[in-house]
């Protein structure tokens, strides 16, 4: 018969006596190092600590779990004197305080022993290294030593919880480690099982909290029903039932190790912006794809499902519906890939928060949202892939997502840090777009010429005239204008000198009553033609262009040469190519290697300005056909034209407040969506979950 093939692994007996040994060799070495008791007491302890420990690897689950809850105590509760109940009762009072203040290393360890000791219904108070066993060495001491008073025991149990309170983490982090490296793997079944009964319900679950006022989230009607409609989203489609109940406090335990090893395993990744994701499926099965993927691949949503959690649960409602709003922004296909992955790395912050706080979603001005939507608005205006405030966001979220408490407080410093940066963009850019600000004074000076020259063109008469003539002057000879304009504004020379020529000729046109008139025409005709002439010429209009003027005028001033017949009038303008008010005309102003790009109504609208814009806003403005994003950074005085610039690629635009609300009003330009990154995000779920 040949035999077992022999392996280098350890087998279960030899893990335990080795654990055994260790942890008892720690627990001395404290116990020591305090000085409270001698080494006969220490050799006491440690007998009934290794005694608990030996029971414990053959002990089988006795009692219910509100039995387990109450620890020591009902087992000791007995026909016992005053002095020893007493006791019994500060030793419980002892235990259960040294359960909680290191709960999470020792419940690393009690999974590890559930494998182990192939025991999946093995109770927290059955773990072997637990306080338990140190109170179990504890009584053994006492019961050594015989006549000593209550009062000495009682000083005694004052002053070693503190060693113990100290000490036993360090100890428990270092068994995990040894079993670890022993190849104890932590257990990985559901983390609800049908032995573990839920906590009472103390404070209403999530689903029926009350209203909020003012603060609500976009498309809730109200709080009692937010929730479980993301969770539904996430959850397949599925009800949760609104009296949701609270998972035991052993399956909270047991999901917030989870969780915390999730988020351990994803700070090893170096750079998690870059790198492919961790494969995590030990832990949460696919919920982090394990080889290269595109950045949109490998950021998936948590699932309670994923982490053993009934959806049912209170617990599990707020970690689907943190699914269901990250899955929203992973969907989004005008989200930056590195934001994605940012907000990707913040799902066990955020699962963590959500089950303490519920008002994750259902507060617009909640803390965590606002860290998100800062996130979200350093990214505007960002075409690199790498771009230069990266590694700082990158950081700000390390320090965020580094041991945290699930409270709120480091969402409301990463929210201070993440307003500084964007400050401090802003004051750059502010600073980058300065350079523009000669050729804005430019555009502003245009705008005064244009609303002179309208002036001057808006008379009535023009109206009047043929169509061939309103174009001429309210678009060819409108150019001469604004160059008079512009060489030494509306009360230099050349300004009065092109107003007196328009006054001339539209005095050509009008009906003469009596022979002074005709014959003062017929002598200002000649010099009115010529200067009509040469100004044509000067503009480099069309030879079949300028005899298409003449003839209109021509037409006109032999009508005015002698009185109008009955009926008779003017050539109507219809068919005229005046612009609509509400045209938008493009243009651009040069000077060196800078351009400013100019948007303006062909005719300036009527009525006062309207502007709900504010410096430092984002706007996606269609430019040249392409939807480009910029900042506002200036705003004139003197106008109220926007200065909007972006820095890379670099790109100036000026245009007026009351056009900016135009384009905005009617689909032209944008708020865009990194803006307000959490409203898009929880509208998208919502309204996932309608279908």
């Amino acid at each position: 018969m040949k035999s077992a093939p022999k392996t280098d692994r350890p087998d279960r007996y030899d893990i335990l006596l080795e654990c055994r040994s260790y942890y008892l060799a720690q627990l001395a070495a404290l116990l020591r190092d305090c000085q409270l008791v001698s080494e006969a007491a220490i050799a006491a302890i440690l007998q009934g600590t290794g005694k608990h420990f030996d029971d414990m690897q053959v002990s089988r689950r006795l009692g219910s779990f509100s039995e387990e809850a109450r620890g020591l105590t009902s087992s000791r509760i007995s026909l016992v004197g005053d002095d020893d109940l007493e006791l019994n009762i500060r030793l419980d009072g002892l235990c259960n305080r040294l359960a909680e203040s290191t709960s999470v290393p020792l419940w690393k360890t009690h999974l590890r022993f559930i494998t182990l000791l192939d025991r999946p219904d093995l109770p927290k108070t059955h773990n072997p290294v637990g306080p338990q066993g140190i109170i179990q060495g504890l009584q053994t001491l006492f019961k050594a030593a015989g006549a000593t008073t209550l009062d000495d025991k009682l000083d005694l149990l004052d002053r070693i919880e503190i060693v113990l309170g100290e000490g036993l983490p360090a100890i428990y982090t270092q068994i995990d480690g040894l079993l670890d490296r022993a190849g104890a793997a932590t257990a990985q079944a559901s983390i609800v099982s049908a032995q573990e009964a839920p906590r009472p319900a103390t404070a209403k679950p999530a689903a029926s909290l009350p209203t909020t006022t003012g603060n609500a989230a976009p498309g809730s009607a109200g709080n009692e029903s937010l929730l479980a409609r993301l969770a539904a989203t996430a959850g397949g489609g599925t009800g949760i039932a609104t009296g949701a109940q609270l998972l035991s406090q052993v399956a909270l335990d047991n999901l917030m190790f989870r969780l915390e090893q999730l988020e351990r395993t994803q700070r090893n990744d170096s750079d998690f912006l870059t790198a492919s994701s961790p494969n995590l499926e030990a832990l949460i099965p696919e919920l982090f794809a394990d080889s290269p993927k595109p950045a949109a691949a490998a950021a998936r949503p948590v699932r309670a499902r994923e982490l053993g959690i009934p959806g049912n649960t209170s617990e599990g409602q707020a970690i689907d519906a943190v699914g269901a709003f990250c899955d929203a922004i992973f969907a989004d296909p005008e989200l930056p890939e590195a934001l994605k992955l940012l907000i990707a790395s913040l799902q066990v912050s955020l699962v963590k928060l959500a089950i303490k706080d519920r008002s994750l979603f259902t507060r617009n001005d909640h803390p965590a949202r606002g860290t998100i939507d800062r996130l979200g608005r350093a990214f505007l205006g960002q075409t690199a892939t790498q771009h230069p405030q990266q590694q700082r966001l990158a950081a700000i979220v390390q320090r965020l997502r580094g041991d945290f408490d699930g409270s709120s407080t480091a969402f409301v410093a990463a929210s201070e840090e993440l307003d500084r940066l964007l400050e401090e963009r802003h004051a750059q850019i502010t600073t980058q777009a300065a350079a523009w600000l000669p050729l804005l004074q430019q555009v502003e000076r245009r705008d005064e010429a244009a609303r002179d020259i309208q002036q001057l063109l808006g008379r009535g008469e023009l109206d009047e005239l043929p169509a061939v003539l309103q174009t001429f002057l309210r678009q060819d000879w409108k150019r001469l204008l604004e160059q008079a304009w512009f060489a030494d504004g509306r009360n230099g020379p050349a300004w009065q000198t092109r107003v007196e020529a328009l006054g001339r000729l539209l005095w050509t046109f009008q009906p003469k009553a009596d022979g002074e008139q005709r014959m003062a025409l017929a002598r200002q005709l000649p010099g009115v033609l010529k200067t009509l002439k040469e100004d044509m010429e000067q503009l480099g209009l069309a030879a079949e262009t300028q005899t298409r003027i003449l003839d209109a005028c021509f037409e006109l001033q032999t009508r005015a040469m002698r009185p109008p017949g009955p009926g008779e009038q003017m050539p109507s303008a219809a068919g005229n190519a005046v612009a609509d008010r509400r045209e938008v005309v493009q243009g651009r102003v040069e000077s060196g290697t800078l351009i400013l790009h100019t948007l303006d109504f062909a005719l300036p609208p009527a009525g006062g300005q309207r502007d709900t814009q504010r410096a430092g806003d984002w706007i996606e403005l269609n430019l040249d056909g392409l939807r480009q994003s910029l900042c506002l950074c200036r705003q004139s005085p003197r106008s109220g034209r926007w200065l909007l610039f972006r820095p890379d690629p670099v790109l100036a635009v000026a245009i007026p407040p009351q056009l900016l609300e135009h384009c905005l009003k009617h689909g032209e330009a944008a708020r865009p969506a990194l803006a307000a990154l959490c409203e898009r995000a929880l509208a998208r779920a919502l309204a996932s979950a309608a279908r």
